[in-house]
């Protein structure tokens, strides 16, 4: 029976609503704002949801064939059940548990390779006294503005309003808000021109990152990182497309949901820095494109079908007040976005570059901006060349078994000796793992790949169950490799690693070779041509380089000329916010690169497929032509 009234209680949030039984219980804890994995959008593929029912249970009907898939029986026995498949019953109290890692304390990368800029921001303070010998106190502004500061402006409307108060309160002494050399946005009293602060904001797929800058120094005062909250509608751009597209309401849900994140975050960075957000003028964001036009509201329906169009390119400056949540920053703050370049290659990626510098005794450069969507900027004396690569959130933990976001109890290295087997990890803080993160999961396949137990097809090899008891068949028809026994987790039950793992592995890893094989095709060069592969990310900071070499994720590119910078779109938004004149070279970036579409590309998919194979062990070479011809099956 649906319609009729049940308190729903959640903890350890504490929070309690009465809804109508038959609500969907993820559609509901998304409306009030409690954070459940749930990657796959809601669709009953990724298993993240994972809810425990400590009061109702048994007036559920019978796990569906999705939980039973996702849910293992002793699990089923303790009343688990994923919040995408079950409704609400009709009873008096509904009780639910979400697990409390779900969105623990996560590693998500904030820091990046520093770039010197001589602060020249986009806003500006200048301390001015008000005088009777000029008919009004605007033209004495502006006169000062003009003699002193060599600067020529025009008054806001806002800001006119603003001098009467400003002057009575300083007492003829005031400070006009610059943007841009020629707008006076604000008139304050006294002396504020040591107040001027910004934020830089880098909008991924997977994480947010915000930095609070000092306008005047350039010096970052505070930074604060957290996941990004529309995941809960899909981890991936395609998922959140699709969530946009099937109410009309729905873009302005994904919208608010970021915005709101970049409010809090606003507010940590500011308690961090024990400084007031009404001293903060100026925005700038960087994201891909996906993520950009939800972050400014506008539908991205043209990038969910070819050819895949953005509705704008060029960076663009708003002002605060026009989004829909309030960022409670000053009231003439300013945002502004980096351009796009084109299709899913986006500010993010004009932000990286920006961010790294270039080497002139490199001749060829490859960057590689690991995530969710991966970016690939192939330059040479004859420019540059990006494409985007739907890498997907394999090496984010997400459709891992037991993957998961890089937090203190997470796996991030793997050695399993070639003699005996037995495995040794590493969590990121010592802690009892809980599964495995990005770099934990690319360890294990070069480790597996190393030692035999996986083949350059993919496949894990059961003969040598006969070896050890860490390789074993589940399900009846496929093995699994255990990481840890279930007396070494803090989650009560064996980590391990699946044939279905290593699949999702090879679809990542295949989608970002398969654009630099692609990319470099085009270009005319080959790995060894290359002078410097850049990793730009936060998988790219943390994970093993010679890992990443082994499973086959880019071209052979010897190790010693490989680079991790870090969060480079974070560390390029900082860039922008700071310098005027990095700002306008970052349009120039956007204008200048051709952006390569793939799926265009007649070999992609056959370059596609060959890439699925893991390198030969032995040479760290993708398997020669034969072998790829011979492998058919590599998508099995």
């Amino acid at each position: 029976m649906t319609g009729q009234i049940t308190t729903a209680v959640f903890r350890p949030s504490g929070k309690t609503v009465r809804v109508p039984s038959g609500t969907n219980l993820l559609d509901l804890m998304r409306r009030i704002d409690i954070d459940l994995a749930a990657t796959c959008g809601g669709k009953g593929k990724c298993g993240k949801c994972k809810v425990k029912i400590e009061e109702g249970a048994e007036d559920l009907p019978s796990p569906t064939e999705t939980e039973l898939q996702h849910l293992l029986p002793q699990e089923i026995k303790q009343h688990y059940r994923l919040a995408c498949s079950i409704a609400i019953p009709l009873v008096p109290y509904f009780v639910v548990k979400t697990s409390s890692t779900n969105f623990m304390e996560m590693k998500l990368q904030t820091e990046g390779r520093l770039v010197a800029v001589t602060p020249d921001p986009a806003v500006s303070k200048h301390l001015i006294e008000l005088a009777d010998s000029l008919p009004s106190d605007e033209e004495t502004l502006l006169n000062t503005l003009r003699e002193k500061y060599g600067l020529e402006c025009t008054f806001d409307y806002e800001a006119l309003t603003d001098i009467p108060a400003a002057g009575l309160h300083g007492k003829g002494l005031v400070t006009c808000v610059v943007y841009d050399r020629r707008s006076v946005v604000a008139v304050e009293p006294g002396d504020t021109t040591l107040n001027c602060l910004g934020f830089a904001a880098d909008i991924g797929t997977t994480k947010l990152a915000l930095y609070l800058m000092d306008l005047l120094t350039g010096k970052e005062l505070a930074s604060s990182a957290s996941p990004n909250p529309q995941a809960i509608y899909g981890d991936d751009v395609m998922s959140r497309i699709a969530y946009s597209l099937t109410d009309k309401s729905n873009n302005a849900v994904l919208q608010k949901a970021v915005l709101k994140e970049v409010a809090s975050l606003v507010r940590a960075c500011c308690t961090k820095a024990g400084l007031k957000p009404k001293w903060i003028y100026e925005g700038c964001f960087v994201g891909n494109p996906c993520m950009v036009h939800f972050l400014l509201g506008i539908s991205a329906r043209s990038l969910a079908f070819f050819p895949y169009r953005n509705v704008f390119r060029k960076g663009m400056t708003l002002r605060a007040r026009e989004l829909p949540v309030r960022l409670n920053l000053h009231p003439a703050a300013r945002l502004h976005v980096l351009p796009l370049i084109a299709g899913f290659v986006g500010a993010d990626t004009v932000a990286a570059r920006l961010a790294v510098e270039k080497d002139t005794s490199a001749e060829i450069e490859m960057l590689l901006d690991i995530g969710t969507n991966t970016e690939v900027l192939l330059s040479d004396e004859n420019g540059s060349m990006a494409c985007s690569c739907a890498s997907g959130p394999a090496f984010e933990g997400m459709h891992i078994s037991h993957g998961r976001k890089a937090d203190s109890a997470s796996i991030e290295k793997v050695w399993i000796d070639p003699a005996t087997l037995d495995v040794r990890f590493q969590t990121i803080d010592g802690a009892k793992p809980a599964g495995l993160c990005g770099s934990g999961i690319a360890s294990v396949i070069a480790e597996l790949l190393k030692v035999g137990i996986l083949s350059s097809k993919g496949k894990l090899n059961g003969h040598l169950a006969q070896a050890t008891n860490r390789i074993r068949m589940a399900n009846g028809n496929r093995f699994e490799f255990v990481i840890a026994w279930k007396q070494e987790t803090s989650i009560g039950s064996d980590i391990v690693v699946t044939q279905k793992d290593v699949l999702e592995v090879q679809k990542a890893k295949a989608a970002i070779y398969a654009g630099c094989e692609l990319l470099m095709k085009q270009k005319g060069v080959t790995a060894r041509d290359i002078d410097r592969l850049i990793i730009a990310g936060a998988f790219g900071q943390y994970v093993d380089k010679a890992a990443v070499k082994a499973i086959g994720m880019f071209p052979d590119v010897p190790i010693e000329r490989i680079e991790e910078v870090g969060n480079a779109a974070g560390v390029g938004a900082k860039v922008a916010l700071l310098s005027r004149r990095k700002r306008q070279e970052a349009e120039e970036i956007a204008e200048s690169v051709t952006y390569y579409e793939l799926a265009l590309d007649p070999d992609f998919v056959r370059t596609y497929a060959s890439s699925m194979l893991f390198p030969a062990a032995s040479s760290g070479n993708h398997p020669s032509q034969n072998e790829k011809e011979t492998g058919s099956d590599a998508r099995e």
